[in-house]
């Protein structure tokens, strides 16, 4: 199959999308019991958006909320989906096993459920759930930490584990203001050849390489 080369529009973010993992890590580090924060973040795989290539532009905006010292809850709504009379949201918990100390990092589960949803169309009704496994480094107050791992949505068609590998940092600019940065491996098991978009990075032949930057800012006391 020849590849397409398209003028990436909304349509397009959208299929994309649908079947991936979306914005940034809902929680890498613990908020602590009450703490409450609104994130946005944007971004995906690289390809020619109007002939420039950059991350594909889809948004997230995500409410956080910690209800204790080890668990956060998270919803979002993905603005993107909007332009085209779509509703796309995401409702999930994180439980923080332990903190890094040392050479050992911390470590976070996920789980999450997608909801998509297409306007006066009941029977475009979707869900799908998400696992989220991450290990963290501290490193210091300005680049509050490093942290890597995995995320996949399961579908109930094939392939049915979609997986993204990811790498990011959190980066501290004021109390209550975090700027977050992240690097994507989006579908490393199929093949990033013959697809309706161009991607841009394709390691290997496989899946999209894109990134993703986010900004959250808490409601009360600071960014934990």
């Amino acid at each position: 199959m020849k590849i397409i080369r398209v003028t990436i529009t909304p349509v397009c973010v959208l299929l994309c999308f649908i079947f991936l993992s979306c914005g940034t890590v809902a929680s890498v580090k613990p908020m602590g019991a009450g703490h409450r924060l609104l994130a946005f973040s944007a971004g995906g795989p690289v390809a020619p958006v109007y002939d420039i290539n950059m991350p594909l532009p889809y948004a997230v905006l995500r409410y956080r909320f910690g209800l204790n010292d080890a668990t956060d809850f998270h919803a979002g709504l993905h603005p993107t989906m909007a332009l085209f009379q779509d509703l796309g949201v995401d409702v999930g918990l994180t439980k923080h096993f332990v903190r890094n100390s040392g050479a050992r990092p911390g470590f976070s589960a996920g789980l999450s459920l997608y909801g998509f949803y297409h306007f006066a169309d009941a029977s475009s009704a979707r869900l799908y759930p998400d696992l989220t496994l991450i290990a963290t480094y501290d490193v210091s107050k300005r680049f509050r930490v490093f942290y890597f791992g995995f995320e996949s949505m399961f579908q109930f068609t094939k392939p049915f584990v979609v997986p993204v590998f990811l790498a990011g940092g959190e980066f501290g600019l004021g109390d209550r203001l975090v700027l977050d940065l992240e690097a994507r491996w989006y579908a490393p098991t199929e093949s990033g050849d013959d697809r309706v978009v161009d991607y841009t990075i394709t390691p290997f032949g496989q899946g999209a390489v894109g990134f993703v930057i986010g900004l959250s800012y808490a409601f009360q006391g600071r960014q934990q």
